[in-house]
């Protein structure tokens, strides 16, 4: 082979390397837009969801009309309680004229281990709730309550856990939906914890009555960047996925069964 064509092979070789790498680079370009456009994505998804649950959950007539249910629903119960009881009594009446006390009391006994036994199984609708590992130790339970400025956990799960919170000069003072006095908080603490696979950290107010051992609120879903909705999260830009824990069954007559969670709103005045 002459000079001449090892030259145009050399010159073939290398338009073609040229445009490998021209289109490697267009690859990426592409691969990068799309990044971008997934990362805008999510953060509509975000935008869109806090709009919606500022304008369902900030509803304070809804969390009104919750409570008037609740007491609508606890006067029935008293009233069926109220009926129960009498017609135990007509029944107990009854049965004297025919048994003896004791042949009556273990017919009785025996007749509500039977409804015991075939008592219907609801769903207790409460929020979704995640198992979070404390401090490697404890294993507790949280709710993501994005209309909570700022996160919090209980003192007895601080205590078990081996944390050591630290004092507030001056206490924090917090204004929670339905509440008329302001709620004030002496301690926070910072919490090592695992959510699923995901491990970090996040500061807490420590405050016992709250109504559940942990809740997370808008500043840790901000820090960690957390794509959060009922049926799951994705937490941080490796985007870990953590399901809620399985739904909580229990029976028709627990107290339970007809609670319904309501907007969790708790915003801080200092």
């Amino acid at each position: 082979m002459s000079s001449a064509q090892l030259g145009s092979s050399d010159d073939k070789l290398q338009q073609a390397l040229l445009e490998t790498i021209r289109q490697n680079g267009r690859l990426l370009d592409e691969l990068q837009a799309a990044r971008r456009r997934e990362e805008q994505l999510i953060d509509k998804c975000f935008q869109l969801e806090e709009n919606l649950l500022q304008y369902v959950l900030g509803d304070e007539k809804r969390s009104q009309l919750l409570k008037a249910l609740i007491v609508d629903q606890n006067d029935k119960d008293e009233h069926l309680k109220e009926t129960l009881q009498q017609g135990s009594v007509v029944l107990q009446q009854n049965n004297r004229n025919h048994h003896a006390t004791t042949t009556a009391a273990t017919s009785v006994s025996s007749a509500q281990d039977t409804d015991q036994d075939t008592e219907e199984w609801v769903q207790w609708q409460r929020v979704p709730h995640y198992e979070v590992v404390v401090n490697s130790k404890v294993v507790s339970e949280a709710f993501v309550a994005n209309n909570a400025s700022v996160s919090f956990i209980r003192e007895d799960v601080v205590r078990r856990a081996g944390l050591k919170p630290n004092k507030l000069n001056p206490p924090a003072r917090f204004r929670l939906l339905g509440s008329v006095q302001p709620v004030v908080v002496a301690e926070t603490v910072v919490v090592p914890m695992r959510i699923g696979d995901y491990r970090g950290q996040c500061p807490m107010f420590v405050y016992q009555h709250i109504r559940s051992e942990i809740i997370l609120g808008a500043s840790w879903l901000q820090s960690e960047r957390v794509y959060w909705n009922v049926d799951f999260m994705l937490i941080g830009p490796k985007k870990i996925r953590v399901d809620p824990k399985p739904p909580v069954m229990v029976k028709k007559s627990d107290p339970r069964a007809t609670m319904v969670d309501g907007p969790v709103i708790i915003e801080r005045l200092n």
